[in-house]
């Protein structure tokens, strides 16, 4: 299963993520761990997800202690890389909780400054010298930061 400690980040991307963190606070802006690394197994296994049948899917989620998913869940890839940073302990995933649960809703303004919570997630990213997957133009990843190399 994938991390959410800081701890377990390259020391320099702890720096940064620190950084990154405080700024959000600081701004009014709630944001939660979802990842930091990853087995490259656990990636492997959800980078087969929307290209490979559900039940070879399912059977590499068991293997690395995912839950299983539906049909209609396996529709949808959920990394476009092999590979990841992840695995590397360059980047780390968020999400912002609504009503009790993770959300990832793009329109979500909840310090009411008519500016969408992740877009300001963005700037923030970039402004601490991470690069944010919510500006890349083919396939955004807006939960997304990584090492800016």
């Amino acid at each position: 299963m994938s991390s959410r400690k800081i701890e377990d980040l390259t020391p320099r991307m702890q720096l940064r993520i620190q950084l990154f963190e405080a700024q959000l606070e600081k701004e009014g802006l709630h944001f939660h761990r979802s990842c930091t690394v990853r087995t490259q197994e656990e990636q492997s296994a959800l980078w087969m997800r929307g290209r490979y049948p559900l039940n070879t899917v399912n059977a590499a989620y068991e293997t690395v202690g995912l839950a299983p998913i539906t049909e209609a869940e396996n529709k949808r890839p959920v990394t476009w890389v092999r590979v990841s940073v992840h695995t590397s302990g360059e980047a780390v995933d968020y999400y912002q909780e609504v009503k009790g649960r993770a959300s990832y809703d793009l329109k979500v303004d909840s310090d009411f400054d008519n500016i969408p919570d992740w877009k300001e997630f963005v700037r923030i990213a970039e402004m601490c010298g991470l690069e944010a997957g919510g500006s890349w133009k083919n396939n955004p990843d807006w939960p997304h930061v990584q090492w800016k190399g």
